[in-house]
Formats: C-alpha cells, structure tokens, sequence
C-alpha cells in the first residue's frame, strides 16, 4: 500500500468516527454532568450562606469542610476498585440519586424547622461519601462511551461544564435565595440531581467482561491488583507524583494564601478578592474549550508537561505582581494552562490503560490529588507562623512544580512521548 492509499484509508476511518455531539451515551452523560455540578454548587454556596448569614456561625464553617472532605478521602481509596468491578453508570445513578433524596429530606427538616450547623456537617459528611465514588466511576466511564479519537474534546466537554457551574452557580443561587428562598434552592439542586441520575439511568453500556473478572476475584486481591499495576508502571507513577508536586506545592498555597495576597499584598478588598477568583476560573474555562476545539489527539506528553512547566511560571509571576489587574491576568493564564495539562494527561491515559483496571488507576491519581491538599494547608500554614511572607510561599511552590516538570520532561522519554 502506497504512502497516498495509506493516508486515505486513515482519512476515511477519521472521518467514519461519530462527533461526539451525535454520541446519544456522551450526550446523556453531558445533562447529567451539568445538571449535577450545577446542582452540587448550588448546594455548597447556599449552605455556606446560610451557616454565615443565618446561624452566625462563619467560624464553623470549617466543620463542614472536614465532614465532607474526610469520608471522600478515605472512600476514594477503594472507589475505583468498586467501579471497576460493578457497573458505572448504576454507580453514577445511585450517587446522584441518593443526593436527590438527602437534599429533599433536607428541604423536609427545613419545613418542620430545627436546622442547626450539625445538621449541614451530617449532610456533608454523606454528600462526600457519594462524591468519591461518583468522580471514581465518570472517570473511568467516558472512554466507554467515546472514541478514543475524541477523548480529548469529551473530557475538555466535562471540564468546561464543571468550570462554567463554578462561575454561574453561585450567582443564579444568590438570586434565588434574594427572591424566593433556600428552601426553593435546595427543592431546585434536588430535582436537579434526581433528574441528572435519570439520564446516567438511561445510558445504554454493555457490561464488559472485565468487570465479571473482577467480580470473580476477592475485593481486596482487585485492590492490591490496582495499586501493582501503577507501582510498576513507571509513566503512572510520574503522572502520580506530578500531581503530588501540582497539589502539595501550588493548589494549597492558591487555595490558601489567594486571600491572604489580596489583603498583604494587593491591599484590596473582597470585591477584589471575588475578581480574582472568577480570573481564575474563567482562564480554566477558556483553557478547556480551546483544548476541546483542538482536539489534539497527539504528543499529549508533550503537551501535559510543557502547560504544567507554563502553569509554575504564571504562578511564579502571580507572587510578583502588584496590581489587580497583573493578577488577574497572571492567575487566568495559570488557570488556562492548568486546563490543557490536565485535560491531557486524563485523556492520554484513559487512551492506553485497559479499561478493566481503568477505575483504579483515575480513583488512584484522584486521591493523589485531593489526598495531600489537607497536607498542604498544614505545612502552609506552618510556614506563614514563621514570619514567611505568603507572595514568597507561592513563589517557591510554584518554582518547584515547573523545575519538576522540567526535569520529568528532559529524563522520561516515555512520559514525553506518551500518546
């Protein structure tokens, strides 16, 4: 076959592979998606609101992290084995579902009165329990649906959507609260929810072999069997410790000391702080959609590497600015570059990991990057009672993460060339 043939036939198949936007499974898992991050933002700001503005209770605020975030942790250990073995999509419904039915008992417990900070911290601690299996099995479900040629875009589809609940979320349930009530906003997240797990619900996926395989196996042997396969594949472990490095190094200081620099550094104000924010989350909207668009389907190691090295730099020159305005820019161009490097790197290895040890693998790499952020906050919190200025805290972080990707780029061939 001739060189022109070759490139035909490789055109034809192309062009033979379904947009994803024709793709009735993808689709049905885009509603879910947002309806469900819509649906869960709604309920996390207006929760807070309510703790802040009703209960007066704004310094116990942080009780409702730790509930939520301790159970999603120690759940998200074992999440992917459970997704691996049972069925995705039931997983996904029963997650969303059962958020449904806990926010409706709230909407009753709110009727008959009586709701204190413990009964949000109860709430929490159940929500991230169903968190860590929900992430664990839409991870793993996507290159069940999608042709790996479209990996990249349906993932950038996800993101993007996750991205836009972030920035819109908190001001259509500000409206709401503003005008009607919170009891209208938690009926509207639960209906949200219940509706998002009818249409997981409907997603028609064949049970793969793999799974029964699995079932077949003792659950703690499926476990140990996933934690080997990343031990011994040197381009996981990489991607592991990157995002060790990423969370540890950057997203504790941003999520951190954001405030802090705005009060220190900036002298502003919290309308300055908000700007920021929405800085950040609209460069990591516009950095899902361009990866979306371009689609790209090759040199993703090159790609995830080279946006994590610019991502440490944006940061590096965050810490230096002084003006609102240089931060907002710097903090959008971080935010930007985080999105394609993320993006890829998913989307690179749910193209080569065998889906039957596809769960485990992003249930792995998902703690790995929320299991040292608690971690983060510590050791930075540790540094400032040092007299540490936070603009040099980010600064030194961020420096890290870029000289790590660095050298992970120039030494690792196989994570470079990962496609």
């Amino acid at each position: 076959m001739s060189v022109k043939e070759a490139a035909l036939v490789t055109n034809e198949k192309t062009e033979s592979i379904p947009s994803v936007f024709k793709n009735k499974n993808f689709l049905l898992l885009w509603g879910a998606a947002l309806l469900s991050s819509f649906g869960i933002s709604f309920f996390l700001f207006s929760q807070s609101w309510y703790v802040v503005n009703v209960l007066n209770l704004e310094a116990s605020l942080g009780f409702i992290y730790i509930a939520a975030s301790i159970p999603r942790l120690l759940f998200m250990i074992i999440s992917g084995t459970v997704a691996d073995r049972y069925s995705k999509t039931k997983i996904m419904f029963l997650s969303d579902f059962l958020r449904g039915i806990l926010l409706a008992g709230l909407v009753v417990w709110f009727l008959f009165g009586g709701i204190t900070l413990w009964t949000f911290v109860g709430f929490a601690f159940f929500f991230g329990i169903l968190d860590a299996f929900f992430w664990a099995a839409e991870s793993a479900v996507i290159p069940a649906i999608v042709h790996k040629e479209n990996l990249t875009r349906g993932n950038s589809i996800i993101q993007m959507t996750n991205q836009t609940s972030f920035i819109l979320a908190p001001m259509i349930a500000g409206v709401l609260i503003a005008y009607g009530s919170y009891v209208t906003v938690f009926v509207t997240t639960a209906v949200m929810l219940i509706i998002a797990s009818l249409l997981v619900f409907s997603m028609k996926i064949k049970e793969e072999t793999s799974q029964q395989e699995n079932k077949e196996k003792a659950f703690w042997d499926t476990f140990k069997e996933g934690i080997v396969y990343v031990k011994e594949s040197r381009v996981l472990t990489l991607i592991v410790m990157a995002t060790i490095f990423l969370n540890l190094f950057i997203v504790g200081p941003m999520s951190m000391g954001l405030p802090l620099f705005v009060k220190n550094i900036l002298n502003g104000t919290a309308v300055d702080f908000s700007f920021l924010e929405a800085g950040l989350a609209g460069g990591m909207l516009i950095g899902s959609i361009l990866i979306g668009v371009l689609n790209a389907k090759k040199n993703r190691g090159k790609l995830t590497l080279t946006t994590l090295v610019l991502s440490g730099l944006a940061f590096t020159g965050l810490s230096f600015t002084n003006e609102l305005w240089q931060s907002i820019v710097m903090l959008g161009l971080f935010g930007m570059c985080l999105s394609f490097s993320n993006i890829s790197s998913i989307s690179a290895i749910q193209s080569i990991i065998d889906e039957k040890i596809l769960g485990r693998v992003m249930g792995l790499i998902s703690l790995a990057s929320m299991g040292l952020i608690p971690v983060s906050y510590a050791v930075t919190s540790g540094v400032l009672a040092l007299g540490v200025t936070i603009d040099h805290i980010m600064a030194v972080g961020a420096v890290l993460v870029s000289l790590f990707a660095t050298f992970v780029f120039l030494t690792f061939k196989e994570l470079r060339d990962l496609d």
